[in-house]
């Protein structure tokens, strides 16, 4: 594969020519693993740039924070016409996920995903696709991964008394300490209050629960009742708060909260987990459609720990380990060429 890095510096430099995108994303789609770029583009930065080019304030986390910003744009647009394009997309992605791109660097290459409130406040959004795990890095220091599907919208600077972030979805927080300004994360239906910790906070839109675990610190929980937050209780490590959204009851149990946050390294542990649990996040995991076809499944208990097993591999283990059949529907194909989710029906034995 023949790179012709000056065309990645004239992009960047925003005087990209007709052509470029698509070469750039041709490219770096062509690599077949996240180790083989990495290696390439380090192999670029260190050898062809510093000879050839002058790239005064460049840094190799800006090159690939572009790249990971235009693989944004493209996946945000309504419909992607193309097959090709969205499998590319998918590439990149991973790709920009595994290498830990900062989202500080986003916030002075990317100006027009920005928005501005009255109060001038700027904003900055991040999504993680179905699929995927992203690492953030917020302007305080804090840092953490944003699972599949889920957002992140925080200020460019945090300002006034708090320093405030927004989640739909699940992230796992490591909060850098401030005693004067404390660290608020909010969701739909419930809010986590820290001020140096290591939490993770589940708050999915669709989900009737949402969960909070502890790994480090102290959090102060609040829950969304009678129209305003209330005070759930304050966890100390290893502590889970559920909080029910359909009726507002909460509960502090104990965990091994090193389990809950294992996704974040690419692991997902259930220890008797009901099987609707573990089937909510494989269809995270894999972004797929597995479906339960019989009541009696939905609570059966499941221990297993998946780690980088492919689709296939997991399916194969759910029917010897539960009582389960399958009947795998594939993916249907649209009028465009695209295809939807892959659809997985699962049976009880003893009705099949």
């Amino acid at each position: 594969m023949e790179v012709d890095y000056h065309i990645i510096k004239r992009y960047l430099d925003g005087n990209k020519q007709e052509g470029d995108k698509e070469k750039l994303l041709s490219w770096f789609s062509s690599f077949q693993d996240e180790g083989s770029l990495r290696k390439e583009y380090y192999r670029y930065w260190n050898e062809e740039l510093s000879d050839n080019l002058t790239l005064k304030g460049y840094d190799a986390n800006k090159v690939l924070g572009r790249i990971y910003h235009e693989i944004k744009l493209e996946e945000s647009k309504s419909v992607v016409k193309k097959k090709v394009a969205s499998r590319v997309i998918n590439i990149l992605t991973r790709v920009a996920a595994v290498l830990f791109i900062p989202l500080s660097i986003l916030f002075f290459l990317n100006k027009e995903n920005m928005v501005s409130t009255g109060d001038n406040i700027v904003y900055s959004e991040m999504y993680s696709p179905l699929g995927t795990r992203t690492m953030f890095y917020l302007p305080d220091g804090s840092s953490g991964c944003l699972n599949g599907g889920s957002t992140l919208r925080f200020p460019t600077k945090f300002e006034g008394e708090a320093r405030k972030v927004d989640l739909k979805g699940e992230a796992y927080f490591d909060v850098l300490t401030n005693p004067e300004k404390p660290f608020i994360v909010s969701s739909s239906n419930i809010e986590v209050i820290a001020h140096g910790t290591s939490f993770n906070m589940e708050a999915y839109p669709e989900d009737k629960v949402n969960r909070i675990t502890l790994a480090e610190g102290k959090v102060e929980v609040l829950g969304k009742k009678d129209g305003s937050l209330q005070k759930l209780g304050t966890l100390t490590p290893d502590q889970m708060c559920l909080f029910n959204l359909k009726n507002a009851h909460s509960k502090i149990i104990n965990v091994n909260a090193a389990n809950i946050v294992a996704w974040k390294e690419g692991k997902l542990i259930f220890k008797d987990d009901p099987l609707s649990e573990v089937i909510k996040k494989l269809n995270r995991r894999y972004n797929i459609q597995i479906v339960i076809k019989d009541e009696r499944l939905k609570a059966h208990p499941y221990l297993a720990t998946f780690e980088d097993e492919s689709l296939d591999e997991v399916i194969n283990l759910l029917t010897l380990s539960a009582p389960i059949k399958i009947k795998d529907l594939g993916r249907k194909r649209n009028p465009d060429g695209t295809f939807e989710k892959r659809i997985i029906e699962l049976y009880y034995k003893a009705n099949m």
